[in-house]
């Protein structure tokens, strides 16, 4: 079944007028560096929405193949840009409803959106805002701290400035002495109070969350060993326990908890990687392989409590690692040695919860990654992937709780500790840490409902495992994104007191950001939205979403988008799985003609429907954009893994797929064509050798023998790799030794002489994700059996080619040649006619 569902831009002759872009675009035919620099330079993106108080204003970033460069800013009243900042880019911000301070290289500026004023100060190196004092602070090149008032009144300045930090409330700054002396001051907005002096070299500081104390790092005098000092920056108490003093890290540093009733120490040393010997010993009881590329860290711990002054050194001889979730009781501790043989693609490790007054451990969560604590520091959750529940902690009643609901993720505590939210495929689910009780929330039957307003504080990371406490303050009206997978449609509401209010109606274009005034409903808000054939575009809503008017719109002479079509085609695997497909059209699309078509495959890729087709060098040599502009249907339908293995549940989806569209008469399906990369790549490989529907492949960084490289190492995560089969990307879920004709007949390389079209095969060299043993097997393979291959090395790139490198023109052009010549008949392309003639 087929829904189409083709996007229109919806933009009037005087909109259009009114926005300030003058580049017309051409198109991708010119194929030369030169001249696909010039194509991608054309276009540009929105982010980093930033409003004003009462968002009367709006800021945003206008980037250009990646590189961000100018800040636009606007009203709802005008589809003008108020302001345009070129170069202010490390940050801006709002001051007040009138008034914005920008920090670039070099430089800041603070403007008076009101009258246009401009201060431009070409010389400050650091600047920012005391958002509840109105003013604004710069340090120059000479290292003079100036601050202002938002009306640009000089309110102090001070010389000899080397380091500062501030927050919403005051700045705190170290001035340095002729004779190496160092003294902290705090700037309250009226006058500068001194803090503390030392005679050794304040190497940072830094203010912590809470904003009541500061962590120092000095370095001592004539030596290299590092101090550990903390602030009280109200009272002035000094907190420097002698353990924290002449400490030979050079890493250092502090963890507040609950709001500086404690604090957690760490001091850390890089062991690097030894120099290799004559001859390496691998050890089979090794379990520190994932550090043997970047060498490990080694830490000491130290837990301080605020009121008693103690410290106590945390013991090191169980478990190299402890953390806080906010709570001054209980730490978390953790050994980052290999516990369970690399059969996890993410390291996953047996969480204790360590009791500071009884000095005792508790197995908490077995083999886990993420842990997401309570502000309050009372809970923590985390997922058990062997049950497949969510598993939840009580602290202070040592317990531990199941917490079963459908597709449940994203937890989000309730800033007042009340509640735990999770998304659902359907629907927002409370959970009462109360009562134990979950509950739909009864927002939506048809979408997921995501909370926009979470707090995240990251807390201790290593690798991919994390401590994050995720909170929302449910004292404020919430505001909630509904994603309709079925439709493709997004809507936004605003949830406040068990009532909902559109801000958003739903829409089938893609909401990259909002921002809305507390209590929404009616108050006018910004967004900045896209869709397929709708560059991005910073609206103005009101009026629980039924007003919008456009600001500003990005690569409005792109003419082509207009032409272009896209078509979401549903269907399902042999297994009944629902799944979709974006087909994408030619931009010179006639129905009375016939186009082929390139099927690209990875996973799941149907979000595509609603993302503007950019213009892009795309590092895989898969530009769909130079595709559909050379006259080429793209079509890439989704890919689920099953007990089947993955390369015949790959097989089995794109069959689905292809069936599913076999009744459009544009479509020339004798010219089709199958490409993919990295794990695209693997699916290419594997469907290439099961099917006769594909007149060409292309393939990229793929691995080809599935067997060969389960038992390989993997020099980019420094793991084996049956890893990433048994529980990651390949998602075999059992190993070779268990089923090993599971493997066997996923594995394309056994079935190689099967592949009837001809093969386009590349590599980086330097890739130590898939090795180009992998390419090189395969195309041994097809060389053995007289097939037609091509491969393509590239020696001085990995496992993708880089932005807009060489490397990466080169395979652009090449990949549009080999479809031109085996699917559009183009058959002058010598570097290709080389290969058939032999043929």
């Amino acid at each position: 079944m087929m829904n189409r569902l083709k996007f229109k831009r919806a933009l009037s002759k005087v909109s259009l007028m009114m926005i300030f872009c003058t580049v017309s675009f051409f198109s991708a035919q010119d194929m030369s560096d030169e001249g696909l620099k010039k194509w991608v330079a054309q276009f540009s993106s929105l982010n980093l929405l930033t409003v004003n108080e009462n968002v009367a204003y709006a800021a945003v970033t206008k980037s250009y193949m990646g590189s961000v460069d100018t800040v636009l800013v606007f009203s709802h009243n005008r589809v003008k840009a108020i302001d345009t900042l070129v170069g202010y880019n490390i940050s801006r911000n709002f001051l007040g409803k009138d008034y914005l301070f920008a920090h670039g290289v070099g430089k800041a500026i603070f403007v008076n959106l009101k009258t246009g004023n401009r201060s431009e100060y070409n010389t400050a190196v650091n600047g920012g805002i005391i958002k509840d004092l109105k003013q604004f602070y710069i340090l120059d090149g000479q290292r003079k701290m100036l601050a202002f008032h938002s009306d640009e009144r000089l309110l102090y300045e001070i010389e000899n400035v080397d380091k500062l930090v501030g927050d919403n409330r005051k700045v705190i700054f170290s001035v340095k002495s002729k004779q190496g002396s160092s003294a902290l001051m705090r700037w309250d907005g009226k006058k500068a109070v001194a803090l503390y002096q030392t005679d050794n070299s304040i190497e940072k500081i830094e203010l912590m969350p809470s904003g009541k104390f500061l962590s120092i790092r000095e370095i001592g005098q004539g030596t290299s060993l590092r101090l550990m000092k903390i602030l009280d920056c109200q009272s002035g108490r000094l907190i420097a326990p002698a353990e924290l003093q002449n400490l030979p890290e050079k890493t250092v540093k502090v963890t507040e908890i609950q709001n500086g009733e404690s604090f957690l120490v760490s001091a850390e040393t890089h062991i690097p990687v030894p120099k290799t010997p004559m001859v390496e010993l691998w050890y089979g009881t090794d379990r520190e392989l994932r550090f043997t590329k970047n060498g490990k860290v080694k830490y000491r711990f130290w837990h301080i409590i605020t009121d008693m002054g103690t410290v106590e050194e945390l013991p090191m001889d169980r478990f190299e690692i402890f953390t806080s979730l906010n709570n001054s009781r209980y730490l978390w501790a953790f050994s980052n040695k290999e516990a369970f043989d690399y059969v996890n693609a993410n390291p996953k490790y047996d969480m204790f919860l360590y009791d500071t007054q009884l000095k005792k451990y508790s197995l908490i969560f077995p083999k886990s990654s993420e842990i997401f604590g309570s502000s309050d520091g009372k809970y923590a959750v985390s997922f058990d992937r062997k049950e497949k529940i969510w598993k939840l902690f009580d602290l202070q009643s040592q317990k531990m709780s199941d917490v079963k609901g459908p597709y449940l993720r994203n937890p989000v505590y309730s800033l007042d500790g009340k509640k735990l939210f999770f998304s659902g495929k359907t629907d927002l689910y409370s959970y009462d840490l109360k009562t134990g009780v979950l509950s739909g929330m009864e927002i939506s039957k048809e979408s997921e409902v995501v909370l926009m307003d979470k707090q995240v504080i990251m807390g201790f990371t290593l690798l991919e495992t994390k401590f994050n406490t995720v909170t929302v303050d449910t004292g404020k009206p919430l505001r909630l994104q509904l994603n309709n997978t079925l439709k493709g449609t997004t809507s936004v509401l605003e949830w406040n007191r068990n009532k909902t209010s559109v801000l958003i109606p739903e829409t089938d274009r893609k909401i990259k950001k909002t921002s809305f005034g507390e209590g929404g409903g009616k108050k006018a808000g910004f967004t900045i939205e896209e869709n397929f054939n709708l560059p991005d575009g910073l609206y103005s809503v009101s009026n629980n979403g039924s007003k919008k008017k456009l600001l500003y719109q990005t690569n409005k002479d792109d003419v082509k988008v207009d032409k272009m079509k896209v078509e979401v085609v549903h269907f399902n695997n042999s297994f009944g799985v629902p799944l979709k497909g974006i087909l994408t059209y030619p931009v010179d699309y006639d129905p009375k003609k016939k186009f082929p078509m390139v099927v690209k495959v990875y996973q799941q890729q149907s979000s595509a429907a609603s993302t503007y087709l950019n213009g892009d060098v795309a590092q895989d040599g898969i530009s769909k954009r130079i595709l559909v502009e050379h006259g080429y249907f793209v079509f890439q339908p989704d890919i689920v893994f099953d007990q089947r293995g993955t390369g015949i549940s790959a097989l089995d989806c794109v069959n689905k797929a292809l069936d599913a569209i076999q009744n459009n008469t544009s479509i020339d399906f004798s010219k089709v064509g199958l490409t993919g990369h990295s794990m695209g790549g693997y699916e290419t490989n594997f469907i290439a050798t099961q099917s006769k529907r594909f007149a060409a492949f292309v393939s990229g960084a793929s691995v080809a023998n599935t067997v060969q490289s389960y038992f390989s190492y993997n020099r980019l995560f420094e793991v084996p790799d049956y890893a990433r089969f048994e529980d990651g990307q390949f998602d075999m879920n059992i190993s070779y030794a268990e089923n090993p004709k599971l493997y066997d007949h996923n594995n394309p390389i056994n079935f190689v002489q099967n592949v009837n079209a001809p093969m386009l095969l590349w590599t980086g060299r330097k890739d130590t994700n898939v090795v180009p043993e992998q390419t090189e097997a395969f195309y041994v393979g097809l060389l053995r059996n007289r097939k037609p291959v091509i491969a393509l090395h590239y020696k001085d790139q990995s496992h993708s080619l880089g932005i807009m490198t060489p490397e990466t023109f080169d395979l652009n052009r090449r990949v549009l040649e080999w479809w031109d010549y085996f699917l559009k008949g183009k058959n002058s392309t010598g570097w290709i006619q080389k290969e058939l003639i032999g043929h």
